[in-house]
């Protein structure tokens, strides 16, 4: 090959090269062209969709009919279709139930709560449901803003705008004075469902009852309700029932005191009648004192009595045997080992336990469930 045939070998390489290099270089230099340095720029991120709000619930179709039993047992509240018992708590001095639905975002709340400071007006009322107060009872949400406040009759009304994660939603609170207590309906619906929402918060409020049979108790005690039997008990919160179901005895445990509710198909016509029975309640059973009782309307007696084993050991005992009007003996026995008195000769402030079997109630109209 001659010196001018290798030069022009040599070009045409060198131009070959040069082209596929370009090839390569220019479309990424071309992808830039007219953007500036927004390569540069940090990548925002795809928003995302506001949440879909549900269609608002069917006003027509719902009442407030079926109705819950506080875990206190001091008051019931209507539940309308698609809502369910959530949260239901009870301390010194408040008492707090919620019902909730997923499906429509919404949640209704009742709080009754000591009226400590003897607030009589809505003035005072007012004020005593500042900031600090509202903040608490919204503590399982996002956030929350006051967007109105007004007197209605003798109702504090109270509107807001909450967030709950990433949806948006309002409520109207209505605060009143009642039984010497200050008594809060709420419900919680989405921004779509305003005409609703009040429909809610009326019926919620307009559905609390108290129960008379418990007027003036402690709040800070549970209740065991039987709803075939109708009849029920208050005990600390601290007791366990270990064995219930309805219709059938249950047993109540704590403080090392053991208390049994039944009912049987039984009638006593006198004093001597409830002393054979408890008598007749289990072996080694001797009554001690029996007494003739009205409690809430319900007939029936009491009597006291010792249960020895058989190394000895005694145990003291009380029973209140009431007649329901279901014509059957409706009975709650407490008992406490290790004690030796007549628990119908002694101060019940020195025996704190058995202001649970003094509870004992017979309530054949009360329709309600338990959380």
């Amino acid at each position: 090959m001659n010196k001018t045939t290798k030069t022009f070998t040599y070009i045409i390489g060198i131009v070959m090269t040069v082209a596929m290099v370009g090839s390569l270089i220019l479309p990424m230099i071309s992808s830039q062209v007219g953007t500036g340095e927004s390569y540069l720029e940090t990548p925002q991120p795809t928003p995302f969709p506001d949440p879909t709000q549900p269609p608002p619930p069917d006003i027509s179709a719902l009442n407030f009919d079926d109705r819950y039993l506080h875990r206190s047992g001091l008051f019931t509240i209507g539940v309308p279709s698609g809502w369910s018992p959530a949260t239901d708590s009870n301390s010194a001095d408040e008492l707090r139930a919620g019902l909730n639905n997923s499906d429509a975002q919404s949640v209704l709340e009742v709080r009754i709560s000591k009226n400590q400071a003897g607030i009589a007006d809505t003035d005072s009322l007012s004020a005593f449901l500042d900031k600090t107060w509202l903040g608490q009872t919204w503590s399982g949400y996002t956030g929350w803003d006051e967007t109105s406040r007004k007197t209605v009759g003798d109702k504090v009304q109270i509107d807001f705008n909450v967030r709950r994660g990433r949806s948006h939603l309002i409520a109207r609170q209505e605060s009143w004075i009642a039984n010497g207590d200050i008594y809060s309906a709420r419900a919680v619906a989405p921004e779509n469902a305003a005409r609703e929402l009040k429909f809610l918060l009326q019926g919620v409020a307009d559905s609390i009852e108290r129960l008379p049979v418990y007027a003036g108790a402690p709040f800070d005690q549970n209740v065991y309700f039987d709803g075939l039997d109708k009849h029920m008990l208050r005990h600390p919160p601290n007791w366990e029932v270990t064995d219930a179901a309805a219709g059938l005895p249950a047993t109540i445990v704590g403080d090392s005191a053991v208390l049994v509710l039944g009912t049987w198909d039984v009638e006593l016509a006198s004093e001597n009648d409830a002393e054979d029975w408890i008598e007749g309640w289990r072996a080694g059973v001797s009554a001690q004192s029996v007494a003739a009782v009205d409690i809430g309307g319900a007939s029936g007696y009491k009597a006291s009595y010792q249960l020895k084993s058989l190394d000895g050991a005694v145990a003291s005992g009380l029973a209140i045997m009431l007649h329901g009007t279901d014509n059957r003996l409706h009975v709650a026995n407490i008992r406490m080992p290790d004690l030796d008195v007549d628990l119908l000769d002694v101060e019940l402030a020195d025996y704190p336990w058995l202001s649970a079997v003094e509870s004992f109630r017979l309530v054949p109209e009360l329709e309600a469930s338990v959380q």
